[in-house]
């Protein structure tokens, strides 16, 4: 089975330095800084905390809050000595399933010992208490948290903040520059570049190349057997990268040549797992973060109900109540900031063996049946076709449906029972024949009058469509229901819900097929034992359809979107995910080496300029080129010296040639290597297709995330980057690629709402928007306006829709001020107080009813919208805002989609939709019939919604994707 996630942006954080500080030393160096930014590795910290060399602690209700303890005395120190101006914490989200990088080698992370069993109900109080204290948390579903700490720290680069990653994380070192520093809480010190080069031999930008060579083996990731940090360290040194070494390899002892030579083929495996991803899709506000204080009246609540009398009276300021009965003292012992202020002891009350957590239901007693003979089979069908609706599962033998192939499916119509029919199995297994099972099958499965309920059933369907049937009758995907009612969830797999909704605890996949060097495939796995694991899958997803059901209907605008629109999109998501895009690995390996070319160009130009020979990557050796040797002018200073940071080298590239081809070698080299050379590891052998996955569940407004890979995210805005999507082509000589957009939808929802004048007039006599909004914002005729004047206009246009601030304003328009900003906002907001009072009206309905709700009465928990803290309420205030707008866009996406593919459907015609890219539409059709299915595209997408403004779409069609006409 598929697991489903959500991509829900928890929160953010921050700081950075670049030297080895201590106490009053650092806080010297936080003085010459604008802002700091510190970024908690959450579960890194939780994991501390729960080891920590400290005894086993209980609260006065006999839970085991030794980690809470720890972690809560270290976020106090670390908020009170060293006064963060932002902070936030990230945290993966559970699941094997969940991180990418499995996928690109499923042995990834395979040796991880299981938790122990007081870990996780600690970690949950953690993950509490930080969330009631204000301090926001990011996550995101897919990636690890790394991913997203690298995602946050590269979004603040260039904008005036100092990060710091509170973590000694290894993998965060590719991270470290100028204004991005490691902080450890156990050492209280600081890592940055130069401590970096100082204690391990290489910088930040080997770091990538050090670890891809010496590997990991804690998490299964290959590299070359026998290089540890040192060996690998010197190797990049002598050769510059791995692929220097492996170039070299004759040149190095026979013993290490050969390692190199028998690990060359895995090193690229090796560099793409340890690449932090620096563009993680997510919605991250840093202003959200702003930090002022822990003190609220739901953290003081923690703290009191755990019996941590010191840390409440550190918090209050007030001396530390006597413990109310005899508790024992617990003598703590040192472990850096974790134990700073911390008292000699602490009364809290010792348990040795904590008590156990109250038992989960298990399929212990459950009725599942094995169906793997003709008799069994035969007794089975006759039930099945007796049923109105059963809920349906496949087991396959990898990952990815289009790449894998089914060897098991369960069914269930009953709460704990279930038929796990088996159509492959270990070897000498007794098992039925694919085909054969799936001819008596079809009647039922295609029968659109028999109700088809799953968990994450577009896997399914797809893995059936593959295997030749396609079901029909789909009546439920409880992933989906479960999302639907509460969007505000951070999983949404079946383990997760099973456990949250029904108390039920089922096998993990890992106890199935194990892990690293023991790990099996599905198909080898004892028929006694997938049975039950996969009728686990069935029974509660059944269970799950009878509970989500009735509170479905008790809503009914959300009953209405998850039976009109969430449901029947599954099977246009399958129909998109099935067909794939056709590319051409040949086009994106000439781009890879085109601007290989370029690089080293780029790189030759640079030293030439520069008089010497130096690397580019590194920060301090740049710093010294520009400030040094070219007596550059100095923007910014940082602890370390003059900042090389993008927004410095923006202005200094009006003084010197040098940080101009710097700039343009960093983009270079990031689009080269996140984009042509990972893309064609998605490419299907047998299609030649990717076929990425549309996640409904993908975005708390309801917008599609795409992912395995992103194809969403593919960067447009540069002439390097657009011509990616050269690569992206019509899978057939006679066809061509069909795209069509919306034109400023998300405006146009604005209109719609507000039922502004000036933006309905602007819109109805399709006027250039910006350029209208600037006339009435600036008081000029429209023939009046100035191209700065539009540009404000637009930023303003779309930035009202996030609730921007004047902060947030100021620094997206170069040269404005937050009181010019200010000031931009009132004028826009007297010129058009009816997008005020829209504003104020989200928000207001958030307050009363903790949610809002789009167009099509989707809602978006906002839980926070009443926080005590005011940047979480602000950040709140903010996605009210952005929901109600953006997710009301998204359901007009998917009505369109739903239109185009019903036309498709019932007529014949010969397009296949291929790809959506949030407000746009990419389908594949042949080229003689390309007007004509423009013009149907076209007519069903404005037709999809009646808003009070007309819709647009822009539609073109070409070889490729990116020459349209």
């Amino acid at each position: 089975m598929g697991a489903g996630g959500s991509s829900r942006a928890c929160w953010p954080r921050r700081e950075s330095f670049t030297v080895w500080g201590r106490g009053p030393y650092h806080q010297s160096l936080k003085k010459m800084a604008s802002k700091t930014f510190y970024i908690i590795d959450g579960h890194a910290q939780i994991y501390r905390a729960y080891f920590a060399p400290f005894r086993d602690l209980t609260s006065p209700d006999g839970q085991p809050v030794k980690a809470t303890f720890v972690f809560t005395q270290m976020l106090l120190n670390l908020v009170q000595q060293k006064k963060p101006d932002y902070l936030a914490m990230v945290i993966d989200v559970g699941g094997d399933q969940d991180v990418f990088r499995a996928e690109i080698y499923p042995k990834y992370k395979a040796n991880r010992p299981p938790r122990p069993a007081d870990f996780t109900p600690q970690e949950e109080r953690i993950i509490q208490i930080v969330r009631d204290t204000g301090i926001p948390i990011f996550s995101k579903p897919g990636f690890e948290a790394d991913d997203v700490m690298a995602t946050m720290a590269r979004r603040l680069e260039g904008k005036g903040w100092d990060v710091v990653l509170v973590s000694k994380d290894k993998d965060l070192r590719q991270l470290l520059d100028d204004h991005t520093t490691m902080y450890d809480v156990a050492t209280n010190k600081f890592y940055g570049p130069a401590d970096m080069q100082a204690d391990k031999g290489y910088g930040p930008s080997q770091a990538i190349e050090v670890q891809t060579l010496m590997g990991d083996a804690t998490d299964n990731v290959p590299g070359v057997p026998g290089v540890g940090e040192k060996t690998a360290a010197k190797l990049i040194n002598q050769y510059g990268n791995v692929a220097g070494v492996v170039a070299h390899a004759d040149e190095l002892t026979p013993k290490l040549k050969q390692s190199v030579k028998e690990s060359a083929d895995l090193l690229e495996i090796s560099r793409k797992l340890v690449t932090l991803k620096t563009d993680v899709e997510m919605e991250f506000d840093p202003e959200a973060c702003r930090f002022t204080s822990m003190d609220t009246p739901e953290f003081r609540r923690h703290l009191t109900d755990l019996g941590f009398r010191n840390l409440l009276a550190k918090v209050t300021g007030e001396a530390a109540t006597p413990a109310p009965r005899a508790v024992q003292k617990v003598q703590a012992e040192p472990i850096g900031l974790f134990n700073q202020s911390l008292p000699a002891e602490e009364s809290v009350e010792v348990n040795d063996a904590p008590p156990a957590a109250p038992a989960a239901e298990t399929s212990k007693d459950c009725d599942y049946r094995l169906v793997n003979t003709p008799e069994t089979f035969a007794t089975f069908l006759r039930e099945l076709k007796q049923q109105k609706a059963f809920a349906f599962d496949t087991e396959t033998d990898a990952l990815g449906a289009m790449a894998s192939n089914i060897v098991g499916f369960s069914f269930s119509w009953k709460a704990g029972t279930g038929f796990y029919v088996a159509v492959g199995g270990p070897l000498g297994a007794e098992h039925l024949e694919l085909k054969e099972v799936l001819t008596d099958l079809r009647p039922v499965l295609e029968d659109p009058a028999v109700g088809k309920i799953g968990h994450n059933i577009k896997y399914d369907l797809l893995a059936t469509w593959k295997a030749g049937v396609k079901i029909a009758g789909v009546r439920m995907d409880t992933m989906v229901a479960a999302f639907v009612l509460d969007a505000s969830r951070m999983q949404y797999g079946i383990d997760r819900l099973a456990l949250d909704l029904l108390g039920f605890a089922k096998i993990p996949t890992v106890a199935l097929i194990g892990k690293g060097k023991n790990e099996q495939s599905m198909r080898d796995v004892p028929l006694a034992e997938i049975c039950r694991y996969a009728s686990e899958d069935a029974d509660i997803a059944w269970r799950l359809y009878e509970l989500l059901a009735p509170r479905l209907a008790a809503i009914p605008e959300l009953a209405e979107l998850n039976d009109t629109l969430e449901v029947p999109l599954l099977a246009v998501l399958t129909e998109m995910e099935h067909n794939g895009i056709a590319v051409d690995g040949t086009v994106l390996r000439e781009q890879s080496e085109v601007l290989a070319v370029r690089i080293d160009d780029l790189r030759a130009r640079i030293m030439k300029e520069a008089g010497e020979p130096f690397n580019p990557d590194s920060p301090k050796q740049l710093g010294d080129i520009l400030f040094n040797r070219l007596k550059l002018r100095v923007i910014k200073k940082t602890k370390t010296g003059p900042s090389t940071d993008v927004e410095v080298l923006d202005k200094l590239a009006l003084d010197h040639p040098v940080p101009k081809l710097v700039l343009e070698y960093r983009s270079l080299v990031k689009l080269k290597n996140t984009y042509l050379d990972s893309l064609t590891d998605y490419i299907n052998p047998a299609t030649g297709r990717i076929h990425a996955h549309f996640n409904p569940t993908g975005a708390a407004t309801g917008r599609l995330s795409c992912s395995d890979p992103n194809l969403q995210n593919i960067p447009i805005r540069t002439d390097e980057g657009r011509r990616i999507r050269l690569a992206f082509v019509a899978g057939n000589p006679e066809n061509v690629l069909l795209t069509a957009d919306y034109s400023q939808i998300e405006l146009r929802v604005l209109a719609h709402f507000t039922e502004e004048p000036a933006l309905l007039r602007a819109f109805a006599n399709e006027e250039d928007i910006h350029k209208a909004v600037a006339a009435e914002v600036f008081g000029v005729p429209l023939a009046d306006v100035s191209r700065a004047q539009r540009d404000q206009a637009k930023v303003v246009n779309f930035g009202i829709i996030y609730g921007i601030s004047a902060f947030g304003l100021s620094r997206r328009i170069e040269g404005l001020s937050q009181s010019g900003a200010a000031e931009l906002i009132a004028a826009y907001n007297r010129r058009f107080p009816a997008i005020e009072s829209f504003m104020e009206a989200c928000v207001d309905q958030a307050k009363r009813l903790g949610y809002v709700s789009t167009i099509l009465g989707r809602r978006r928990p906002l839980p926070d919208i009443n926080a005590s803290s005011a940047p979480v309420r602000n950040a709140s205030e903010r996605m009210a805002i952005n929901s109600v707008v953006q997710g009301s866009a998204a359901d007009l996406i998917k009505k369109a989609m739903l239109a185009v593919q019903g036309r498709i459907d019932s007529e014949g015609r010969p397009s296949r939709m291929l790809l959506q890219v949030h407000d746009e539409l990419v389908f594949e059709t042949p080229a003689a019939a390309a007007a004509a299915e423009a013009e149907m595209v076209r007519r069903e997408m404005t037709g999809a919604m009646q808003l009070k403004v007309p819709l647009r779409v822009e539609v073109g069609y070409g070889r490729n994707w990116q020459e349209l006409k």
